[in-house]
């Protein structure tokens, strides 16, 4: 059963982390803080869909061949971009040999490059297979309980105590961005939210007003934090975890009584995870091939390197997916198996 609010979730995440990106791009973090601080609910959002998703379909147990299956379609794209990635880093410094394997070691292994997202995917999937052996052990109010305390600790941790890191080749992303203390508590939430669907909406419906209190009170926090400095601009803070939960139970609200799933939103959530993926790259090819972009109204130049930077990763995952094994180069088309997404 393809569960319709998931495309539009998939779909508004995405486009929001490209518009993230290409704004950043385009002017100084002080002019880009407080809108793009809005937008931070996108990675952790797309990251509890695929828990979310993976509860939903196999509450009880993962069937053979599922991980195999994921890491045609998701770790083999993950470490043939980040083997790229370091062969156009090293290319830009003489190619360097060393580099180049220093850059391909980080990004594969640490995740050091944008398909971070891919490792921490990765470890949902291992405690999923581990978590639904135990979860009845164990109240869901004690569990979610604590694992937002441990979240929630995580964060704050890294945010305000200055603690050393190894050099990586890549500063844009850090180390401690992959362990899944850091996100436990959108597994856990995104696992009872799968498994129990049906119950999980009936809930948002019950206690609506709260979910659009939520909303306004965590994007007021956030908006704040930014605006005084508290944080830096990252999802990776203590306060976006509340936004992004209130985001993603009004995005289940809202589009639950949405009939039919529009064409385009469908489109951005099918190719998605390449989107995720090679975004990035296309940004910069903008900004590099496209030396008076600048000189445009800000507004303009932003839609134009987004709109290439979504088109061209779907464009380049079509092409891939044309032939029997391109999808392990750059990701799978997330094709829903029925015609129509029900709820």
């Amino acid at each position: 059963m393809q569960i319709k609010e998931v495309f539009f979730i998939r779909c508004i995440s995405c486009l929001s982390v490209v518009l993230i990106h290409a704004i950043a791009i385009l002017s100084s973090p002080q002019q880009s803080s407080i809108f793009t601080a809005l937008l931070m609910f996108s990675t952790p959002s797309f990251i509890f869909i695929s828990e979310f998703l993976l509860a939903h379909a196999y509450p009880n147990g993962t069937p053979k061949g599922f991980m195999w299956k994921r890491i045609k379609a998701i770790f083999f794209p993950f470490v043939f971009i980040g083997i790229i990635d370091a062969l156009m880093y090293s290319a830009s410094i003489n190619w360097g040999l060393i580099d180049f394997f220093k850059r391909a070691s980080a990004n594969v292994f640490l995740g050091n490059y944008i398909g971070y997202f891919v490792l921490i995917i990765f470890q949902f999937y291992l405690l999923h297979m581990v978590f639904h052996k135990f979860n009845h052990l164990i109240s869901p109010k004690w569990v979610l309980s604590i694992s937002f305390m441990i979240t929630i600790g995580y964060l704050s941790l890294w945010n305000f105590v200055k603690i050393p890191q190894p050099q990586l080749p890549n500063p844009m992303f850090g180390l401690e961005w992959i362990p899944f203390p850091g996100w436990l508590f959108y597994f856990c939430l995104a696992y009872y939210c799968g498994k129990h669907y049906q119950q999980f909406i009936a809930l948002l419906y019950r206690f609506q007003l709260a979910v659009y209190g939520l909303i306004i009170i965590s994007a007021m926090n956030v908006l704040s934090n930014s605006y005084l400095g508290f944080f830096t601009l990252s999802s990776k803070r203590p306060d976006v975890v509340l936004y992004t939960v209130s985001f993603i139970f009004l995005c289940f609200l809202m589009f639950s009584k949405v009939k039919k799933v529009p064409a385009f939103v469908q489109m951005i959530s099918q190719y998605s995870f390449t989107i995720y993926l090679l975004h990035g790259y296309f940004l910069g090819i903008a900004v590099l091939l496209w030396t008076q972009l600048k000189e445009y109204p800000f507004s303009i130049s932003t839609i134009l390197i987004t709109v290439l930077a979504v088109v061209g990763p779907i464009i380049i995952s079509w092409a891939a997916n044309h032939h029997k094994h391109g999808y392990m180069f750059v990701g799978k088309i997330n094709r829903p198996r029925q015609k129509s997404a029900v709820s």
